[in-house]
């Protein structure tokens, strides 16, 4: 059963979400962190934006043509989606703070409640890459697996203690119910290719949300040489 492979994967990146933060506590955490940014922006422009590019050429010549709205765009509107929802939940999370001068709760819920959807969304495409073969199926992991990091990173900055406590297990069990619903629910191509729209543009935003702010924090050529040799390796194995 090819199953078993993503559910190792899936394991893998709720076991990100439960221990990343020992990673946190390494005096080399911020390369790290540059490293995990790189990779994940190699991921979305090397892997998923070609691919992204070809399921749009696809959708665009089907018959889900007629009922969709913008079908020539339909699949880039989705990253877009996905990217402007982040930045408008950084936004709001950036407010909520220089107003109150304390973590909301309420924002900290809805923040919460959006990375939990989005790490559920991250662990349904396991499910489909394994029909891409196991190759795709591992990169794709390690990926999402250093990007998982990068959103512990945040999350544990902005709402330390809420996050620590409750925050993280929300997460993992998002994962865990994201792959069983790719198990048992599949659901058609077209939303598929949505769905990996919306992830490219999530992953995009929310590596740029931790590595750019930092500004001389980051490690610049950490995260450059992580992209460079990721997009090599994936360009090797997946052709």
């Amino acid at each position: 059963m090819p199953y078993q492979y993503s559910l190792a994967a899936a394991l893998v990146l709720a076991g990100v979400c439960l221990f990343g933060h020992r990673l946190r506590t390494s005096s080399h955490r911020r390369r790290w962190i540059s490293i995990a940014a790189g990779v994940s922006v190699a991921t979305i422009f090397v892997d998923l934006l070609p691919e992204l590019s070809e399921k749009q050429a696809a959708f665009s010549e089907s018959s889900h043509r007629a009922m969709a709205l913008f079908p020539e765009q339909a699949i880039f509107i989705s990253a877009m989606l996905g990217f402007v929802l982040f930045y408008g939940l950084e936004y709001m999370v950036a407010g909520s703070d220089s107003a109150e001068e304390r973590p909301s709760g309420f924002f900290f819920s809805l923040q919460i409640a959006a990375f939990a959807a989005y790490s559920s969304l991250i662990a349904y495409l396991l499910v489909h890459n394994i029909w891409n073969g196991v190759s795709a199926l591992f990169l794709y992991s390690v990926a999402m697996a250093f990007h998982l990091l990068l959103v512990d990173h945040s999350l544990a900055k902005e709402r330390h203690g809420l996050y620590e406590k409750r925050g993280r297990w929300i997460l993992a069990l998002a994962v865990m119910a994201g792959w069983s619903a790719g198990v048992f629910e599949p659901i058609p191509e077209q939303w598929i290719a949505r769905i990996t729209g919306f992830v490219a543009g999530g992953v995009i935003m929310n590596s740029l949300v931790v590595e750019l702010p930092e500004g001389r924090g980051g490690h610049f050529w950490f995260f450059a040489s992580a992209a460079a040799i990721y997009s090599v390796i994936l360009i090797a194995v997946l052709g």
